[in-house]
């Protein structure tokens, strides 16, 4: 008995066609999507290792590993650089007890951010696990050029500042305690924030910040335009 041969048919040229031009449509369509979500999620990333930076030190405070802490912030048209540095008892007591030292005459240069051989350990230059440095290329802040320093001590009596992050002089200087960070691109070189509300002057889809207390209790925000508010993450 003679089968009945089967009828296979594949695509044809104008079929291919037509498949590739739907799979290009719906790319074309969730790409931006995507795009959108990768520097979300990069921007979230490098908040978060910001805030663990400032988590870490302050921990070797905590535990007496140092007395004195800080964490330097650079940014750069390039990238956005966080170090951290700590000194010992022993150093800070020499400095404490010295009357003629800079550290009982001038508060405002605790925080020191130019000295060589100021910190016991920087993690620039250290390779120790206590101190470290970040750098992060796709993230910026909301200053560039100089650099800020804030200076942390267990039960805050030295907490200090330095560059950004200090403001006003002598008996009227201040710490800032917030670290805004945005994605970094040709429209955004610095993250554009109002500095008397602390909120953004223009929208910025990917905006984060990092709030710390005296005391080194550090949190993590984002800004949800819709609202028009901060959130806690």
């Amino acid at each position: 008995m003679q089968l009945q041969e089967k009828s296979i048919k594949g695509f044809n040229i104008l079929e291919l066609l037509v498949v590739i031009a739907i799979i290009g449509i719906i790319s074309a369509v969730a790409y931006p999507n995507f795009s959108d979500w990768r520097k979300e999620r990069t921007a979230r990333a490098s908040t978060l290792k910001i805030k663990n930076l400032i988590q870490g030190i302050n921990a070797q405070v905590q535990r007496g590993l140092y007395a004195y802490v800080q964490v330097l912030v650079e940014n750069t048209n390039d990238s956005l650089t966080v170090t951290s540095k700590g000194m010992k008892m022993a150093t800070l007591t020499s400095k404490i007890n010295d009357g003629a030292s800079k550290w009982n005459t001038d508060s405002t240069s605790r925080c020191d951010t130019d000295s060589v051989g100021y910190w016991d350990d920087d993690g620039s230059v250290d390779d120790i696990i206590e101190v470290m440095q970040i750098e992060l290329e796709n993230v910026t802040t909301n200053f560039t050029g100089g650099i800020g320093a804030v200076c942390f001590s267990k039960n805050a009596r030295w907490y200090s500042g330095g560059g950004n992050f200090l403001s006003g002089t002598g008996s009227d200087a201040s710490v800032d305690s917030i670290l805004f960070i945005c994605t970094r691109n040709t429209d955004f070189p610095t993250c554009d924030i109002d500095e008397s509300t602390g909120r953004p002057s223009i929208d910025h889809k990917n905006l984060f910040l990092v709030e710390w207390t005296r005391f080194g209790e550090v949190t993590m925000e984002k800004w949800n335009k819709r609202d028009s508010d901060w959130v806690l993450q």
